[in-house]
């Protein structure tokens, strides 16, 4: 667990919604019992941070929840698959190898289960090759130390689950968007919410505690500090392999340049007038800061 960010609670006017919840708990029962660690990850962990713990409302909901498992094995990971399906409300998916599908009767409709699996079963680091033949290659870097890093969230009646970090999640949300960004364009969006909105998810304080320096860089532009902090802090928490890649897009230009514009462009659809006008800035207070590069060198 993160020794950075306190054990959080969901707010009681912001719960979360009861087949989520029994989605999560019946994960965490069946990893509990192998002894597998596991952390939740994707817009899943966004929507707990910002919206159930500190009311930041995201552009668009999610039913999908994302979930990423230590296996030291395949053998391991595929426990953990027959461990669910065996309590009778999961089900094999035939849209991925790594989604389940949860039938609650309750609400009349399946929600998916994203299970990526990270850990020893890389090979090399950062990739998982899926069984038998390895033709299926996942990009997993940033997982590792999302585990490591979590924060412990209480979601009510007992139920406490490990989640991403917004550090962690800025890292797999840059690192999502090199891999996706033709097929599957919402990473920037996640992103920009992030980078929008550090300082208001519990970080408003730290800014001027941890962040006196970025401050003073920023003329004291509390936001731009925010974002230059959450830079800092993702590069603290990452890997040599993830600091390698992430400093790798953002030190490239051209797909730099890809970035700025479509999250510029995530702003305008968003309506976030003021905001797009000065996405550039906040991206680049972030880009800045993860590269060790002070403002305006």
């Amino acid at each position: 667990m993160s020794s950075t960010f306190p054990s959080l609670k969901v707010a009681d006017e912001r719960p979360v919604h009861p087949v989520t919840a029994a989605l999560l708990a019946r994960v965490q029962e069946t990893a509990d019992q192998l002894g597998t660690k596991f952390v939740v990850a994707g817009a899943t962990a966004r929507d707990l941070v910002l919206w159930h713990v500190h009311g930041v409302r995201a552009e668009r909901a999610t039913r999908d929840v994302d979930v990423a498992v230590c296996a030291i094995s395949w053998d391991a990971y595929g426990a953990l698959i027959t461990g669910l399906e065996r309590t009778g409300v999961f089900r094999a998916s035939t849209r991925a190898q790594h989604t389940l599908m949860f039938d609650d009767p309750s609400v009349g409709y399946s929600i998916p289960l994203d299970l990526v699996p990270f850990g020893e079963i890389e090979t090399p680091e950062g990739a998982v090759a899926w069984p038998p033949k390895g033709e299926v290659v996942m990009n997993v870097l940033g997982f590792r130390e999302a585990v490591d890093e979590s924060v412990e969230i209480d979601l009510g009646d007992g139920l406490k689950v490990p989640v991403v970090t917004l550090p962690a999640l800025a890292l797999l949300k840059i690192l999502a968007w090199h891999d996706r960004r033709v097929s599957k364009n919402t990473d920037a969006s996640d992103l920009l919410l992030i980078l929008r909105n550090y300082g208001d998810a519990g970080n408003a304080a730290r800014v001027w505690d941890d962040g006196a320096d970025l401050l003073e860089q920023h003329g004291f532009d509390v936001d731009l500090a925010a974002s230059a902090l959450l830079g800092r802090e993702s590069r603290q928490i990452a890997s040599p392999a993830t600091v390698n890649a992430v400093s790798a897009i953002l030190s490239d230009e051209a797909v730099y340049d890809t970035l700025r514009r479509d999250m510029q462009a995530r702003a305008v659809a968003q309506m976030l007038d003021d905001f797009a006008d000065g996405s550039d800035r906040t991206l680049s207070a972030f880009r800045n800061a993860f590269l060790g590069v002070s403002a305006g060198a």
